[in-house]
């Protein structure tokens, strides 16, 4: 009566599996554009990080890892696991790969924007939820 976990997850590979095909050549140009996006975000997190100090910043996975594993390395793998959280969804869900792709892409051009000059013009509204040790 026991059921495995590779049992249970065996739909969700299936199903990897069999988007898997086509991938590359459908959304090559939206990864490319989503890797371009990330890796200004990346340097310019980076470029913050170092002037204003890793308390500075709001993702959680970026700045825990960037605490435990110094600025590049950290920020260089969160946002490999972003990237690949990415995929991952993508390639799970094809149907909505585009609007997954175009919103990962804005907000990282976003954030490469902030990260450079939006700092210095606005608080993000949301901002304020946020608790003081933040």
């Amino acid at each position: 009566m026991w059921v495995t976990c590779c049992e249970l997850c065996r739909p969700i590979s299936d199903r990897l599996r069999l988007n898997y095909d086509g991938y590359w050549q459908r959304y090559r140009c939206w990864f490319a554009a989503l890797i371009t996006a990330a890796a200004a975000d990346f340097l310019s997190t980076l470029h913050f990080m170092v002037t204003d100090g890793i308390q500075s910043e709001i993702h959680p996975l970026v700045r825990y890892s960037a605490l435990l594993m110094g600025p590049i390395v950290g920020v260089l793998l969160a946002k490999l696991f972003q990237l690949t959280a990415t995929f991952v969804v993508t390639l799970y869900c094809r149907v909505l790969a585009r609007y997954v792709f175009f919103a990962a892409t804005v907000f990282y051009l976003w954030a490469a924007w902030f990260n450079i000059w939006g700092h210095r013009l606005y608080r993000p509204w949301a901002m304020q939820f946020l608790p003081a040790w933040w």
